[in-house]
């Protein structure tokens, strides 16, 4: 009788044992499945200039980035993607592992004249949209010297030094809040921009800071108001005497 009480007993822990180890094992199979599991939605918000399904690409390009409680522990380690065209983003995370996505978007700073069309870029040279409106003023840069321009890429087709000059010099007037008309550059890399009425002639890269600098001060004093022609900047800090020449038309 002993025997068979403990070969029940031993039996009722097996099996206890059993059911216990079953659950557990279908408990770790559903965490996994759960820590594991695909975004099911992704909605972009914030976009103004049409960008949402590139920047839906770019942010899960991977299917590890594709995993829903990997880009929430990115969100809460700070470790989230940079994205090109994008000040900043936060990502909201629902139960359902649908995500939603709030962006801004980095200011448009300048664009391109190319093939018929215009194509506008931020401070880093990425090509954000095509042939929009936008509510703000930009210079235009004449896409002669360009053998390709592409949306979603960085500004390219032209020698680097060209495509650093244009960068350098969207960034200058666009930090001294000065709305040119249009931008230029001859076969020497020379660059002339239009305001109105008026061509400045810059010349080349070097002291564009100081030319630049010197350009707001004359627009400040009122100088050139009301007038038709060339302001040449292209001696300016160089050290010579007189720092600019206006031609009058």
């Amino acid at each position: 009788m002993l025997d068979e009480k403990l070969a029940r007993h031993k039996k009722r822990k097996k099996r206890i044992l059993t059911g216990i180890l079953a659950i557990v094992g279908v408990l770790a199979i559903a965490v996994t499945a759960f820590f594991t599991a695909y975004v099911a939605d992704c909605q972009i918000t914030g976009s103004q200039y049409g960008q949402e399904e590139e920047i839906e690409n770019e942010l899960f390009s991977t299917p590890m980035d594709q995993r829903f409680f990997y880009q929430f522990f990115r969100k809460l380690t700070h470790s989230q993607k940079q994205l090109n065209g994008v000040a900043s983003y936060r990502m909201e995370f629902s139960p359902d592992l649908s995500v939603k996505v709030i962006v801004t978007e980095n200011p448009i700073i300048g664009a391109v004249s190319w093939e018929h069309n215009r194509y506008y870029f931020d401070r880093y040279g990425y090509v954000m949209a095509k042939n929009i409106d936008i509510s703000s003023t930009v210079p235009v840069v004449d896409g002669s010297n360009f053998t390709n321009v592409s949306l979603y890429e960085q500004l390219g087709g032209v020698k680097s030094s060209l495509a650093e000059d244009i960068l350098q010099l969207t960034q200058l007037l666009d930090d001294n809040e000065i709305a040119a008309d249009s931008i230029s550059y001859d076969e020497k890399m020379q660059a002339v921009i239009a305001l109105g009425d008026v061509k400045v002639s810059l010349g080349s890269r070097d002291n564009m800071t100081d030319k630049i600098a010197e350009l707001c001060a004359i627009l400040d004093s009122g100088e050139l108001s009301g007038l038709k022609g060339t302001l040449h900047l292209e001696n300016c800090g160089d050290g010579s005497t007189s720092s600019y020449i206006f031609d009058r038309e």
